[in-house]
Order: structure tokens, then C-alpha cells, then sequence
């Protein structure tokens, strides 16, 4: 009875190693969230049917992962990456001006950022081999490509954002590796609004980032 309980345990005592290497796979949704200007607010006491409003884009992240044990229950967890995220906002009945023509206009800004997540893994009780666990720490971010800088047709934005994360996952141990799907909220606490005299730029006052990330974890 003792060797039939073994055998229906994958990877014996995998969850206690130190160190343990894997990468991971995502999609996300990510947007912005606005705190809308001066200039906006004269736009609507002017009597202008003007509105700027954020829009939701899917993107996906490719990261690496190592862990560290750092006791029974918690585990440091670094997952250098890229992430593609696709964010827009929404114009409409833009003043024209010697950079646009006005109307409507929805400006989309994608791009490529290299993200260094830094993260504490809480561990529950593993059953057998299933084992639930939440996660939380920090994000800083780099955009490395898909920024148009100085283009007064374009929404500018800065390139460096700092982010809070925390979520929740499960880790499945098969017989020659554990797979964890993990859901994970990040919210930027960097204002990435960048100064610009155009339109688009001046109805904003600050911008911050918002993501919902699906990992598959693979160590």
C-alpha cells in the first residue's frame, strides 16, 4: 500500500529544492489608466463634446524563472522577460490644431519592454500533487522598442515604469516537471505621462499602467 501511495506522487520532494530553473509563457490585457488635465476641463466648460477615454489591447510575455528557497513556506522568485503589451486611448472630437485635423482619433501605443519581475512566493501544503500558492512583489520595466519619441502625431509616453504585482497559482507536478497557470494583476505606480504641446498629451495630467497577466509556468 505504501509503494502505491509513492508511486502516485510526481517528483517526491521537488518543491523543497533551493534552487529550480523553468520560463514561462503569458497573455495579458493591459490599459491605461488617465487622470485628465486642465486643458480637458476648459474643453468641457468650453461646451466641446470632447472626451478622452482608455482602451483595453492583448499582448504576451516570454520570461525565464528562477527560484530560491528561502525557507519552508516562501520562495524568491525572479522572471526576467519581454512583454509585448498593446494600450490605447480613445479621442473623441479632437480640436484640430497644426498637428491633427480633429475628430475622432484613437491612439494606439504597443510595445516591447523588458520587465524584471522580483517576487515572494507563498507555498500551501502540497496535496498529494496539487499545490496552491500566492505571489506578490515588484516590476520594473524598460521599453526597449515601438515608441515613437517626439512625434506630435503620436501619444508620448515614458519609457521606464515601476509596477505592483501580486496574484495566485497552482502548481501541478507531472513526472518530469511542474506546471503552475498563474493569474497576476500589476499596477504601475511610475506617472509614464510625458509633457508634449499637443493635444493628445495635454488632456492627460497622468498615466498609469494597468495589466492582467495568464502565466503557464514550466520548471
Amino acid at each position: 500500500m505504501a509503494q502505491g501511495k509513492l508511486q502516485g506522487e510526481n517528483l517526491p520532494g521537488y518543491e523543497f529544492k533551493r534552487l529550480r530553473w523553468g520560463f514561462s509563457l503569458g497573455v495579458n490585457g493591459s490599459w491605461y489608466q488617465l487622470e485628465h488635465s486642465q486643458y480637458y476641463v476648459d474643453q468641457i466648460k468650453a461646451g466641446n463634446d470632447y472626451s478622452v477615454n482608455d482602451k483595453t489591447g492583448i499582448g504576451f510575455n516570454v520570461n525565464f524563472i528562477t527560484s530560491y528557497r528561502l525557507n519552508q513556506d516562501f520562495v524568491l522568485r525572479a522572471q526576467p522577460g519581454v512583454g509585448y503589451h498593446s494600450r490605447a486611448i480613445e479621442y473623441k472630437n479632437v480640436p484640430a490644431d497644426e498637428n491633427t485635423q480633429g475628430g475622432n482619433i484613437t491612439q494606439q501605443i504597443n510595445t516591447f519592454a523588458g520587465e524584471l519581475p522580483l517576487l515572494v512566493k507563498y507555498e500551501a501544503k502540497r496535496r498529494r500533487n496539487t499545490q496552491m500558492y500566492f505571489i506578490g512583489g515588484v516590476k520594473p520595466s524598460l521599453v526597449v522598442g515601438g515608441q515613437k519619441k517626439g512625434n506630435p502625431e503620436v501619444l508620448q509616453v515614458k519609457s521606464f515604469d515601476v509596477a505592483i504585482e501580486y496574484g495566485v497559482g497552482l502548481d501541478m507536478f507531472y513526472p518530469f516537471f511542474k506546471f503552475a497557470p498563474e493569474i497576476r494583476y500589476s499596477r504601475g505606480i511610475t506617472n509614464i505621462h510625458q509633457p508634449f504641446p499637443t493635444v493628445f498629451n495635454n488632456s492627460i495630467q497622468q498615466l498609469n499602467t494597468n495589466t492582467i497577466t495568464l502565466y503557464l509556468n514550466f520548471e
